[in-house]
């Protein structure tokens, strides 16, 4: 049994974790896992960089850079690596879907991840446009950006907690 967590509610049952478990695919990729990790960890880098910065911005944290000089190819930037973060994701995930499933943070963080598409989702819908049209940052631009830095480095933090355990022995 899993160590309690205050996440319980949120893991995934086991049975699920069982079901998805297939040793083909676990050996097929077995040789390639640390490279699938290696664009995993980069690529959330890259991602969680510019969405931090992107995100200062709307917070009003000043720069040379103006939130007009922004381009679509720095947007398009952030989602092909979002993209590379995922697809690499997956991979991870169901090379050991019962270990990886079990930790206890990693239910939090898919939590996380969600937030953060729906606060990006509302941002763009209700906010980015009215930026386009030329008006001040409003208080809600501040606010999405605020949640953003919070959700995102929340899903980092989740995501180093999975890596490895509590150390059990602290050496002197």
């Amino acid at each position: 049994m899993a160590d309690p967590s205050l996440f319980d509610a949120l893991r995934i049952p086991p049975d699920i974790l069982i079901a998805l478990d297939n040793r083909t695919f676990h050996f097929a990729i077995q040789p390639y896992h640390y490279i699938i990790r290696i664009a995993h960890i980069l690529s959330m880098g890259a991602f969680f960089g510019g969405i931090i910065f992107l995100d200062l911005r709307l917070m009003g944290v000043k720069s040379r850079v103006g939130i007009d000089d922004l381009s679509e190819q720095f947007m398009l930037w952030i989602y092909i690596f979002f993209a590379i973060t995922v697809i690499t994701g997956i991979p991870l995930f169901l090379f050991d879907p019962v270990h990886v499933g079990s930790h206890a943070y990693f239910a939090p963080k898919l939590v996380l991840l969600v937030l953060g598409l729906a606060n990006a989702a509302l941002f763009n819908k209700l906010i980015a446009p009215r930026l386009a049209a030329g008006e001040s940052t409003p208080w809600q631009a501040r606010l999405a950006g605020t949640l953003s830095v919070l959700i995102w480095t929340g899903v980092v933090i989740c995501s180093s907690m999975n890596v490895e355990g509590v150390p059990k022995v602290f050496l002197r």
